[in-house]
C-alpha cells in the first residue's frame, strides 16, 4: 500500500531485464499496470513491456501495448515515445 510500491516493482522488473530474464520482468511491468494503473509509473512499466515485447520478436504484441501507453497515458513522455516507436515500427 505504500506509494513507493509502484517504483519497487519497476525495479525488480528492470532486475529481471538485467539478467536477461524476459518474461519474468514482463510480468513486473504487466503488475505495475494492473496494480497502479494511476501511477505515473504505470506509463513506463507498459512501455518498457512493450520494447521487451519487440525485443522478443512479438512485434503485433508490442504493437498493441504501445497503442496502449499513447491510449492510456496520451500526455506521458512514454506517449511520446511510443508515438515515435509506432511510426518508425510499421
Amino acid at each position: 500500500t505504500s506509494e513507493r510500491a509502484p517504483d519497487a516493482q519497476i525495479n525488480i522488473a528492470e532486475a529481471f531485464a538485467a539478467e536477461g530474464t524476459a518474461a519474468s520482468a514482463d510480468s513486473a511491468y504487466a503488475a505495475v499496470v494492473s496494480k497502479y494503473p494511476r501511477s505515473p509509473r504505470a506509463a513506463t512499466a507498459l512501455y518498457k513491456m512493450a520494447l521487451s515485447m519487440a525485443r522478443q520478436g512479438r512485434r503485433p504484441d508490442a504493437r498493441t501495448a504501445m497503442d496502449r501507453v499513447v491510449r492510456e497515458y496520451p500526455t506521458s513522455d512514454e506517449a511520446d515515445l511510443a508515438r515515435e516507436w509506432l511510426r518508425t515500427n510499421r
